[in-house]
């Protein structure tokens, strides 16, 4: 929305900085793979249209001669009726699908980042992040036990939200040694990374409370990845060969990239519901990579 320009708080507050606002209210359908079983065609039961109210403000800044620039911004997204699968094992030990609705989230945080053109050779650049994702109340789910729907409720209420780190932070340093040639340098680091829950330790009947304890909380972590390029001093016919490198986690840190809390695959059988890390199923994040290769502009 642009319409506030004319108000005097909003638009351009001078020259080199702006402030903006953005609202949206959005009615979004499932996709196909969230309401519909893979191998015999099953469909979740009336599943409803997913909604999302968002808002964002933020402030952009521009030193007035131009090498150092900067981004704040701070967001709101609501999210009900969310739509979600779940894969679970049955008894007779075969993977099933849960198909959870009435999902509710909450999504708020702030970002900032800048930029610095230090010298001609010298550019930096850094940013953070820090989000406050949780789960607003239970869900609902329903899965096929043999020939048989059965409903159960979930106890997600006040959960952090998973799969993604909640806190991050990024610096990287490019160097332009000579014409055409650039080398960066660039950190990750991430915190606040909360496993995914898993359905079968979250399920509860009518009449029961529920598992109401927080998931397991990944170990912080940070990355350096590497990234060089050279532009070749010739071409052919107009076309214009590149040289480039990129190397990811230059120092092979071994780290968590994902998880399940109290999975029921993976974890120590008898220490299973103790949201700890005997009790996750984890994924490590890939160790040192790099891809070299060639590119042509034309």
């Amino acid at each position: 929305l642009s319409f506030f320009s004319f108000i005097p708080v909003f638009g351009s507050t001078s020259e080199n900085t702006d402030v903006w606002f953005n609202f949206g209210l959005i009615d979004k359908a499932p996709i196909f793979d969230q309401v519909i079983q893979d191998w015999d065609g099953k469909m979740s039961t009336d599943p409803l249209n997913e909604k999302f109210t968002a808002f964002e403000f933020g402030l952009n800044n521009r030193s007035n001669d131009g090498p150092l620039a900067s981004r704040l911004n701070f967001y709101s997204t609501t999210w009900s009726d969310r739509v979600a699968t779940k894969y679970i094992q049955n008894v007779e030990g075969d993977d099933d699908i849960v198909y959870l609705t009435g999902i509710q989230q909450s999504h708020t945080g702030v970002e900032f980042e800048m930029s610095a053109q230090l010298s001609e050779m010298f550019r930096l650049d850094a940013g953070v992040s820090l989000g406050n994702w949780v789960y607003t109340d239970d869900a609902t789910g329903t899965y096929r036990d043999g020939t048989e729907d059965k409903t159960y409720s979930y106890s997600i209420k006040d959960l952090k939200v998973g799969d993604m780190p909640q806190a991050g932070m990024n610096l990287g340093l490019t160097v332009t040694p000579v014409e055409g040639a650039k080398v960066q340098a660039l950190y990750r680091y991430y915190a606040l990374h909360y496993a995914d829950w898993d359905p079968t330790s979250r399920e509860f009947s009518d009449g029961e409370s529920g598992d109401r304890n927080g998931v397991w909380r990944a170990p912080k972590y940070g990355i350096l990845d590497l990234n060089a390029s050279y532009k070749l001093p010739f071409e052919f016919s107009g076309v214009k060969p590149e040289l480039f490198l990129n190397v990811r986690n230059l120092l092979d840190e071994v780290y968590v990239q994902d998880a399940t809390d109290n999975s029921r695959y993976n974890a120590v059988p008898f220490r299973v519901n103790n949201h700890k890390a005997n009790a996750a199923e984890v994924y490590l994040g890939m160790p040192t990579s790099y891809n070299l290769g060639i590119k042509v502009n034309f």
